[in-house]
């Protein structure tokens, strides 16, 4: 987001190359009343006109520019006291009232004393018989003084002045304007102005500045239209190919809800070598997993185990076996959920083991993890587990064992009609394995 200091510093710094700095040019049209002809003699007096400055004040005026230029900046001060005495005593054309409150303000800008040159660009726009330039330039720096000051109401009065009456658009007006209704929050405010300032600049031909199109964004994502900060994220992402753009593009792609898109530019940004944080990481991996590419999350979850990045702990692990598992890769699921098990404070990890042992017919460790799990309890569905550690008993041939399980799961009564086909079926089988048992010996001992 957007600070205030940033946007500060950003018009200080515009208004301070923006002030006038240098020798009486600044001041425009006839600079001096000229006292004496050709030939030194004295001319006649001649009318004085209100855009022309007198040899007094001129004299002075070049005081002041060669005492600030020196950065004695009380001298300046106080010169330009004595041309202001004369104004006291409406001893000064218009002109040269507005050259005294221009080098008040420059003095008092330069100083980094901001309301006081606020209040001498006031008097200026006070005066009669401005230029359009004149007032054009004293808006403006209204404007961004206001703005320095965190006075944006003041400062977007100023700059809607200058828009009113401006010759021609100005790109950094309608930006200022924007930035400073987003200080106050005033966020569908903003966007117009924005806009205005990124239509004006490609009529120019100018490029569009990074913080303007970062900006906009901010303000679509402020109004909740993520349609439009999407658009302006991959014109972003298009003109300056930023890692930070990158990784936030999947982030808005989820926001509206197109989520294929969302796994392949995840999947494109970790190419790009732009995830490096295990939330980035696992973000990429749980968008595989959810667009039915376990594997490729599996891969994604090991690759920053190994890399030191996404944590290996409870959670983790226990994602990544799950990605192993759904992609019916059950040899590779078991290791990490052992470890995930061992970190959990209940059964149902161990509980989810057995039942991956069970599916790669390895029933000793089958029944070793739900004993793990009992051990740790607080299973949700322990009746489930019963029924299930009773199956790799009977592959086991521990019938005894499967039929004492299958009983324990008939206490919950969701299970009970399935537990006692269990029950049954491990009975009969039990019958049948000791009947062939019995056969076996008595024809080992026929052929003895």
């Amino acid at each position: 987001m957007m600070r205030k200091t940033v946007f500060g510093k950003f018009l200080l710094a515009a208004v301070v190359v923006l002030l006038p700095l240098a020798d009486l040019s600044l001041i425009g049209g006839q600079a001096l009343a000229q006292d004496d002809d050709e030939e030194g003699r004295r001319a006649p007096p001649a009318a004085r006109s209100s855009q022309t400055l007198g040899r007094r004040v001129y004299t002075r005026i070049n005081e002041v520019m060669e005492l600030r230029d020196m950065e004695d900046y009380l001298g300046a001060m106080a010169v330009l006291d004595e041309v202001k005495e004369d104004y006291n005593r409406d001893r000064l054309n218009d002109r040269e009232k507005f050259v005294m409150w221009q080098f008040y303000a420059n003095l008092h800008q330069i100083q980094e004393n901001y309301p006081a040159a606020i209040e001498a660009y006031e008097e200026m726009l006070s005066l009669p018989n401005l230029t359009q330039e004149q007032i054009e330039q004293t808006l403006f720096y209204l404007g961004s003084l206001y703005y320095v000051e965190e006075s944006f109401s003041e400062a977007i009065n100023y700059f809607s002045q200058y828009n009113d009456i401006a010759l021609e658009p100005n790109d950094d007006v309608y930006f200022r304007i924007g930035t400073a209704h987003y200080q106050l929050e005033e966020y569908p405010e903003s966007i117009p102005f924005i806009l205005r300032n990124m239509e004006i600049l490609r009529s120019k031909g100018e490029a569009i500045p990074k913080n303007t199109y970062d900006l906009l964004r901010a303000l679509y994502f402020n109004v909740e239209d993520y349609e439009k900060a999407h658009q302006v994220l991959r014109e972003s992402v298009v003109l300056y190919n930023e890692a930070d753009d990158w990784v936030l593009l999947p982030a808005v792609l989820g926001q509206i809800e197109r989520f294929t898109e969302q796994a392949q530019s995840y999947y494109v940004v970790d190419v790009l070598g732009h995830l490096d944080s295990d939330s980035q990481l696992i973000n990429l991996a749980a968008q595989l997993y959810n667009n039915d590419y376990p594997y490729g999350c599996a891969r994604i979850m090991e690759r920053g185990m190994a890399d030191g990045i996404i944590e290996e702990d409870e959670g983790n692990l226990a994602f990544l076996s799950t990605c192993y598992q759904i992609a019916r890769e059950d040899a590779k699921a078991a290791p990490p959920l052992e470890r995930a098990a061992a970190m959990s404070d209940d059964g149902e990890h161990y509980a989810r083991l057995g039942r991956i042992y069970a599916t790669m017919s390895e029933f000793e460790k089958c029944v070793e993890a739900f004993d793990n799990a009992f051990d740790k309890g607080d299973l949700d569905r322990p009746d489930q587990s019963y029924l299930s550690v009773a199956r790799c008993y009977m592959e086991l041939n521990r019938y005894d064992e499967g039929i004492e399980a299958a009983r324990s799961a008939r206490r919950d009564e969701r299970s009970e009609d399935t537990a006692n086909t269990w029950i049954t079926v491990l009975t009969r089988e039990k019958e049948r394995y000791e009947t062939l048992q019995r056969q076996r010996r008595e024809l080992a001992e026929w052929f003895r």
